[in-house]
């Protein structure tokens, strides 16, 4: 699936109803009559042109523990699979490596050792985590501080002539940190080797005045991420100092936080400095925030941010931005947002991702397990997902209208399960809401069902939003309205 999702018109309805356009984003105005459309645990997926509807709305998954995937206590902060076989995970203080069949009772999970918390003085957004691996090593950098081991060894810290680091990436060989100093500096080590350093293998992300923040490798270059801009270097092959910046390589956005920073569908997301979400094409930056994300984010704090991560599910590539009890959700295949959230007046529940095989792995922020996703499942770790689906605004125009009917169709997923709705309405641009009334889809054995309600009274701008406990796909909201005479 591809493309932005739109709204193409829809089939007639049967006589005396129409059908409402879904939401097929959140974006939350300022002056909320103007829209006030909110899709909390839904995601659209484009239809065909020939299909019933043009889009539906499709119930995010569940999270469920991963079989006996547990690092420590918590939370889980990193994850990193690019060795075949093995998963390493910062949970706590500790840093930790699991080896073997995920879900047998041979899969070995080992407590590598207390690595501690980061402790350089610096602001919260910009310390963070960082875990890079090689083939025949990997590193994990706690500012100012770096551990390293081979992939079945022990944990060292490495000392020596090692400087200090705020971050680490992996290209061709050469472990690259970003200093941990309030600077543009950035050194590598030796070849293969993360325990050895030169005091002149060094330089300077000096295109602009910058601080140098995150380092990340994509498609064989090195993207330094910082205060004021973003640099892009390649391995020159030379003997004195191996990296070079590329030609044309600055990206004049900085970056706010480097937990917002991450590695997905080719590119890099991150968010800027003033609040708008970036990603790259090539060596420049396009703007992916609507105007109501950058106000979320302008009223959270562009640099409270407690991660950013990405992962791809079934055709969907998902960009997952989280606040203290906010996760704004980007879908690269509809470039259209959404929201997500594991309990109520919370945010989603992963704070680290990674992929093993087929299993896509969620590293917990209250607790060291881990978690997948399931399919038609409507908890996250057990707590019922609330969904809720607002949708744009419906006029009357210069005539009172009324409301005699509405009628929701759905699927109910393959386990049939019961769903819920709560309808509700509002008449004043959606700043106070009715109390709503409950429809059930009780599964009955259905694949398919409909829901309806009757005598929704007269109004000249009105919001519906339903609220849903349970899993199903929207497909279609029909509502019998008549134009009044004043």
């Amino acid at each position: 699936m591809s493309g932005t999702a739109t709204q193409a018109a829809p089939t007639p309805a049967p006589s005396g109803m129409r059908r409402i356009p879904l939401p097929l984003e959140s974006y939350q105005y300022v002056s909320k009559p103007l829209t006030h459309k909110a899709l909390l645990n839904f995601y659209a997926e484009q239809a065909p042109d020939d299909s019933r509807t043009a889009a539906a709305l499709v119930a995010t998954p569940g999270l469920e523990q991963f079989s006996n995937l547990v690092f420590g206590t918590g939370p889980v902060t990193a994850l990193n699979t690019d060795c075949p076989g093995v998963i390493y995970a910062v949970s706590g203080t500790h840093f930790w490596r699991a080896q073997g069949i995920l879900g047998s009772t041979d899969l070995l999970i080992e407590d590598l050792g207390d690595i501690g918390a980061p402790t350089v003085v610096d602001y919260p957004q910009n310390l963070m985590p960082t875990i890079a691996v090689g083939d025949l090593a990997a590193v994990v950098c706690i500012p100012p501080n770096a551990f390293t081991c081979n992939h079945t060894g022990a944990l060292n810290q490495i000392g020596g002539d090692f400087p200090g680091a705020g971050s680490v990436a992996y290209l061709d060989g050469y472990f690259v940190f970003t200093s941990s100093d309030i600077d543009g500096k950035f050194f590598t080590s030796h070849l293969l080797d993360p325990t050895d350093y030169d005091a002149l293998d060094f330089a300077y992300t000096d295109a602009v005045p910058n601080v140098a923040r995150r380092v990340l490798a994509l498609k064989g270059e090195l993207w330094f991420l910082g205060d004021l801009a973003a640099e892009v270097w390649y391995d020159a092959g030379l003997v004195d100092f191996p990296f070079r910046r590329r030609a044309g390589g600055v990206v004049p956005q900085g970056l706010h936080s480097m937990k917002t920073a991450c590695v997905l569908d080719g590119s890099i997301f991150w968010v800027a400095r003033n609040g708008v979400v970036l990603r790259s094409t090539g060596y420049s930056a396009r703007r992916i925030s609507t105007h109501s994300v950058e106000e979320i984010i302008r009223t959270l704090g562009a640099g409270n941010a407690i991660c950013g991560l990405g992962y791809v599910q079934g055709g969907h590539t998902f960009y997952c931005l989280t606040y203290a009890q906010t996760t704004l959700v980007y879908d690269v295949a509809t470039q259209m947002w959404h929201e997500r959230s594991s309990a109520a007046n919370s945010a989603w529940l992963p704070t680290s991702v990674c992929q093993y095989g087929e299993v896509l792995l969620f590293g917990s922020s209250t607790s060291g397990r881990v978690f997948t996703t399931v399919p038609f499942l409507n908890t996250d770790d057990g707590v019922e997902q609330n969904r809720i689906a607002a949708l744009p605004p419906l006029w009357g125009g210069t005539s009172r209208a009324f409301c005699a009917r509405l009628e929701i169709e759905m699927e109910l997923g393959l386990l049939r399960n019961p769903a819920y709705f709560l309808l509700q309405w509002s008449d004043d641009g959606g700043y106070t809401w009715t109390d709503g009334r409950t429809m059930n889809a009780d599964s009955s054995g259905n694949y398919r069902k409909r829901v309806y309600t009757t005598r929704l009274g007269s109004f000249r701008q009105r919001m519906f939003r339903l609220s849903m406990v349970g899993y199903s796909v929207i497909y279609g909201v029909d509502a019998d309205i008549h134009a009044g005479t004043n």
